[in-house]
């Protein structure tokens, strides 16, 4: 067997130390390897360079020679001796929901940053026992081992990477659902009402048991962290850790930040934890995974995590409109969807999505975003196709079944596309097109006849009309502030600005002769028309240079989603069907 020990004897340092006995060796040379990245954040983040005093030692507690062999291998001179124990300390001190963090408030750790494992003995049981301070206490998803009330067991390698640690003085508030047992676990303090966070977040479990018809594990553990303006959610098995800002929880605009984000993590429960793409397990935790399926693991995810709180009653159906508008208005104003496809954003993940720069919004797009909008175009058409008596709903359910967790998994060519045709009824092509189209092609959305199913119509318009005709003057710029000064952050690569040849970094410091910051600069465009020629002074390092940009006509800036004006009785019944 092999079992850990992890302890924070001085949490000041932020180190945990780390004590990894393996049992049954039979090979001269043993390595010792710590993953490179954590699943559901897809990018190698290379976690060994935390690592230090690392030491090894056989059962007699004698030490045994060590060497690295790469960035993240230990490679343990084990001779003839049966057992190897490894001990070594990892610096902690990044709080975020893919690392670890320890201080004096608690210690919070991913055991993919902590816990090495044997190459070809990773589906071996596995035990873990956490050390911590007096009056300290330890939540884990994790089985309890009998040894006490920190000691765990892990069936395999996968569930312990899967299955994160809150070590400290945190509170904890309980719920059932069906009798299963839930815990909200909440490091730190807010404006938080503990009583409507039960309330709420029980809700929101009910209506995706409703979705699945049940539930898919023993129990279950929400780690909330609580902190001063970072964020973010990250999925786990039988648990999930978010963390959003102390003062989010009012007014309610802010509270639905930590709804939908609680919404989201638990989706993905059933899609990616148990219904997954093949390339996604058993993973090779050195190197990436990749698959060109992310659309569907996110934004599949992303389309429900809102659209289940209205059906929760926690979000009225006119606010979902207002977000899903917000949605398209953002997917139109990136250049990049005309350039990456669905299909390539969830294969460039890992290069891409977690490190934009000043061009991404020119050159790629989100899964998560646009497949948002492209899963609400599948279910729609699949209610058209069926009279409304079947949708992405089903198409859910039945891959659900069809691909089990203990499966490989459903496969990258064709899988879904398979099931959404079963679903329909239809083998006329049409989805194998509409795949082509908006999945592995950047063909244009068309949002107009996709609402059309449930009586919606799409409203364009501006914010701030221009002087002399409907239409306001563009250039295309993204600023920023920097101090005293106003920079490009952005150039829109189908905007004037881009074409005349400004660049990102540039500083802006006037539009035809006259100081401008950004507030200036917008007044000043308000009063001009498409079509007028303005001249802009920047610093491009320390050259002051002028640049000539002729103002283009402005893309929509606004979007309501509104009810036709005559719904039919069959887009009445639609409507109400997909939002309750």
């Amino acid at each position: 067997m092999i079992a850990y020990t992890v302890s924070m004897p001085e949490p000041h340092t932020h180190l945990y130390h780390v004590e990894m006995v393996v049992d049954a060796v039979s090979v001269p040379c043993l390595d010792l390897v710590l993953p490179a990245w954590t699943p559901g954040s897809y990018m190698i983040r290379d976690y060994a360079r935390h690592i230090q005093e690392f030491v090894a030692h056989g059962p007699d507690g004698a030490e045994v020679p060590w060497r690295k062999t790469a960035k993240d291998t230990w490679q343990v001179d084990s001779g003839l001796v049966s057992q190897v124990v490894a001990r070594y300390k990892v610096y902690a001190n990044e709080l975020t929901v893919r690392t670890s963090h320890l201080d004096s408030s608690h210690g919070y750790f991913n055991p993919t940053n902590l816990c090495m494992y044997v190459p070809g003995r990773t589906n071996e049981p596995l035990a873990i026992t956490v050390a911590v301070p007096e009056g300290w206490r330890v939540s884990t998803a994790l089985e309890p081992d009998g040894r006490g009330s920190s000691a765990f067991i892990a069936t395999d390698y996968d569930e312990l990477m899967d299955s994160p640690f809150e070590c400290g003085t945190q509170r904890v508030l309980t719920f059932t659902v069906d009798e299963v047992p839930h815990e909200i676990v909440i490091w730190g303090r807010g404006n938080e009402d503990e009583a409507r966070l039960i309330t709420d977040t029980r809700r929101i479990v009910e209506v995706q048991r409703d979705m699945f018809a049940g539930l898919p594990y023993p129990h279950y553990s929400f780690i909330l962290h609580l902190t001063d303006g970072r964020g973010g959610g990250l999925e786990h098995r039988n648990s999930v850790t978010n963390m959003v800002d102390r003062w989010t929880f009012r007014p309610e605009r802010s509270y639905e930040r930590y709804l939908s984000l609680t919404s989201h993590e638990l989706f993905h429960v059933w899609n990616v934890k148990r219904l997954r793409p093949a390339p996604l397990g058993p993973f090779d935790y050195r190197s990436e995974n990749y698959t060109r399926l992310l659309w569907f693991v996110e934004g599949v995810t992303s389309y429900y995590d809102e659209l289940l709180l209205v059906r929760a009653g926690l979000m009225l159906p006119e606010r979902y409109l207002e977000k899903l508008a917000d949605e398209i208005l953002n997917l139109q104003s990136q250049p990049g969807r005309h350039l990456q496809s669905l299909e390539q954003s969830s294969f460039d993940t890992w290069v891409k999505y977690y490190r934009p720069d000043e061009n991404s919004a020119n050159t790629s797009i989100s899964y998560y975003l646009k497949g948002t909008l492209v899963c609400l175009l599948l279910d729609m058409e699949i209610r058209r196709r069926t009279n409304n008596s079947r949708s992405l709903d089903d198409v859910l359910r039945e891959l659900y079944v069809r691909y089990p967790i203990s499966g490989p998994g459903f496969p990258e060519d064709g899988g879904v596309l398979a099931v959404v045709e079963a679903v329909a009824g239809t083998q006329d092509g049409f989805f194998h097109d509409f795949f082509a189209r908006y999945i592995a092609g950047t063909a244009e959305i068309d949002y107009t006849s996709a609402l059309a199913a449930v009586g919606l119509e799409l409203r364009w318009g501006y914010r701030q009309p221009g002087a002399d005709c409907a239409i306001p003057a563009w250039l295309g710029l993204k600023l920023k502030r920097q101090g005293e000064r106003t920079l490009v952050a952005a150039v829109r690569a189908d905007g004037p600005a881009y074409a005349a040849g400004v660049y990102a970094e540039d500083e802006l410091l006037a539009l035809d002769g006259w100081r401008v910051d950004e507030e200036r600069l917008n007044a000043r465009l308000a009063e001009r028309t498409p079509g007028d020629l303005v001249y802009l002074s920047l610093f491009r390092g320390d050259a002051l240079i002028e640049v000539c940009v002729v103002l283009d006509e402005a893309p929509y800036d606004s979007l309501i989603i509104a009810p036709v004006a005559a719904p039919d009785a069959a887009q009445q019944r639609a409507y109400h069907d997909w939002l309750t």
